[in-house]
């Protein structure tokens, strides 16, 4: 153990050094050393505890399901159904800054920074996809778990009724396998790319800022977030008649699919290749 730790350890001083080597890119190859070190201390956490994370992300994340439901079902037959499923984007951030800023692990948020410790030789793939594993089911077993406890009670309080919860999730199933795991593509890589920004400041109220930004835009353009969708698809299976658990299983493969593609291939494998050419380009000189 002390001798994996002490390589890994190595590895972080070798990103470090070689940042200090190449001349103008301080700012991007720090943040790129926090976010692999973000990563690297995820791998350290003891499994138990990050699906036991994962879980409460699962549930947190419910509460912008709770508010994009509210909105509907008070503005339906008052403002066209169109224009309300573009004000999702106000609502849909509150989730994520609870799980972001409560350091709870969720799937999307963590596939670019769980990657970049593989990509920097001090994970395996093997690992990467052990922990993967454990977040995604985790996720989903928080947000299934909250919708039992949010259908009746969201009924008894009148916030919004089960005919909702069908045409949240309805909306967002109903389109071709393509769309699903183009769109998933899209918001894995705001996604990932929130992580990114993230890691590039300690500012509090600017942190917020870039969480709703980021994912107010993923709510008002209706890319697919498989951990979300889960809640949306889920509440859809369970009181419609039409929705089946193919339709539900189909939705999350290709969701968690996309999702993973954005943000580990799009943000971090690139991100991680541009500081890599970077340096073999300046170290050849």
């Amino acid at each position: 153990m002390k001798a994996e730790e002490k390589d890994q350890k190595e590895h972080q001083q070798d990103l470090e050094k070689r940042s200090n080597e190449v001349e103008g890119s301080e700012k991007y190859t720090d943040i790129l050393s926090r976010v692999i070190h973000e990563g690297e201390e995820i791998f350290k956490i003891k499994k138990l505890a990050v699906f036991l994370s994962a879980c409460i992300a699962g549930l947190e994340i419910g509460f912008s399901y709770l508010l994009i439901c509210t909105l509907y079902f008070l503005l339906a037959g008052k403002v066209e159904e169109h224009i309300v499923f573009k004000m999702f984007g106000l609502v849909y951030p509150l989730g994520f800054i609870m799980v972001i800023l409560g350091k709870s692990i969720l799937y999307t948020e963590q596939t670019s920074v769980l990657a970049l410790p593989v990509l920097n030789g001090q994970r395996t793939i093997l690992e990467l996809l052990t922990i993967w594993g454990l977040v995604i089911i985790g996720n989903l077993l928080g947000g299934i778990l909250f919708i039992f406890c949010v259908g009746d009670l969201a009924a008894q309080l009148n916030l919004f009724d089960k005919e909702t919860m069908v045409k949240i999730g309805s909306h967002i199933l109903n389109h071709s396998y393509g769309v699903l795991l183009l769109s998933s593509i899209f918001a894995g890589w705001l996604m990932g790319l929130l992580t990114w920004l993230l890691n590039s400041t300690t500012e509090s109220l600017t942190r917020i800022l870039l969480i709703a930004l980021i994912t107010g835009t993923i709510g008002f353009v209706g890319f697919h977030h498989s951990i979300v969708g889960n809640i949306e698809a889920f509440g859809a299976f369970l009181y419609s008649e039409t929705i089946s658990m193919g339709d539900y299983l189909m939705f999350l493969v290709l969701t968690l699919l996309g999702n993973g593609i954005g943000g580990s291939i799009v943000v971090a494998l690139f991100k991680y290749r541009i500081f890599e050419s970077h340096y073999a380009s300046k170290s050849k000189k």
